[in-house]
């Protein structure tokens, strides 16, 4: 059966939002158009069942932050693009008064209740979400949704360092934004990570599904789109087909881009540096450093 839900992410500026797209694209997705992260972000969820925030904590910023938001180039996001406010309000009253009684249920059922209506509006049995932090939060994640898949979508850490540098956010410098996504990637890591007796527990491979986000724009990607499909106990369909082959390529994603306006002294800095932080996450048992180096060997 296919999967109901599908969690992607990654560390930001790696893909999450096409792949978001391309999963939307197939019969039995609808992908949710805006970073909902009210399930997954700091002071969401995982906080709240923990104990780290208050219920009144969460809600201030749900009905707040996470309901309108404006990014820093002055677009809104926020649930507010996906309902209307009575159906939101709606939702969040029920929450509110419930929570107490079944923390675990509630959480599940507000996120039902604030974006099942996008795969309803489409027709579709499932729903995929691309909130960059749901790898980070997948062990919350599974606690509600005990069926969900995650999908961990990486990219080779030159490009996706170098996209952040035109982030008001990030780094300035291509090599100090390879540390930044190097630390997310440990932060993922520890994020899939349980501990319980003494014994840590990692998602299993039937829960989680590692795409190279590189490896599905260029050389085997049929190969690779075929695994994540398969992961995901789906067919391809012809809708998705159209994405893939239309939106999908190296150019649009701007693969290589790191070199652009580096001279040959730039360009080896930067790959000296790129090579060690692989190492180094090799050595720390990363369960994506397999991949990268692979696909860094592939394509240098």
């Amino acid at each position: 059966m296919s999967a109901e839900i599908v969690f992607v992410g990654g560390t930001g500026r790696s893909g999450t939002h096409i792949l978001g797209r391309l999963l939307g694209a197939h019969a039995q997705w609808a992908d949710v158009p805006i970073e909902a992260r009210f399930h997954c972000n700091k002071r969401g969820m995982p906080d709240l069942l923990e104990g780290r925030i208050s219920l009144a904590t969460y809600l201030e910023k749900l009905r707040n932050f996470w309901w309108h938001r404006v990014r820093v180039d002055d677009q809104p996001r926020g649930l507010y693009n996906l309902m209307t406010q009575a159906s939101f309000d709606s939702a969040v009253e029920r929450f509110e008064a419930s929570y107490h009684d079944d923390p675990v249920e509630s959480c599940a059922e507000l996120f039902r209740g604030l974006l099942w209506r996008v795969g309803e509006q489409e027709g579709k049995p499932g729903l995929a979400e691309m909130s960059s932090h749901n790898i980070k939060e997948a062990q919350t994640l599974r606690r509600l949704f005990p069926q969900a898949r995650f999908v961990h979508t990486v990219r080779d850490g030159r490009d996706a360092a170098s996209s952040v540098t035109t982030k008001t956010w990030g780094p300035d410098r291509i090599v100090t934004g390879i540390d930044w996504w190097a630390d997310r990637l440990r932060a993922i890591d520890a994020g899939v990570r349980a501990s319980d007796d003494g014994a840590t527990f990692f998602l299993r491979p039937e829960q989680m599904h590692t795409v190279v986000f590189d490896e599905l724009l260029g050389g085997d990607r049929d190969a690779r789109l075929a695994e994540l499909l398969g992961f995901l106990d789906a067919d391809e369909d012809a809708s998705m087909r159209g994405f893939f082959e239309l939106q999908m390529w190296a150019e649009a994603a701007h693969k290589g881009r790191w070199a652009e306006g580096l001279g040959a002294v730039g360009r080896a800095r930067v790959r000296r540096r790129y090579e060690r932080t692989l190492d180094e996450l090799g050595a720390e048992g990363n369960h994506v450093a397999g991949p990268l180096r692979k696909a860094y060997e592939r394509g240098g």
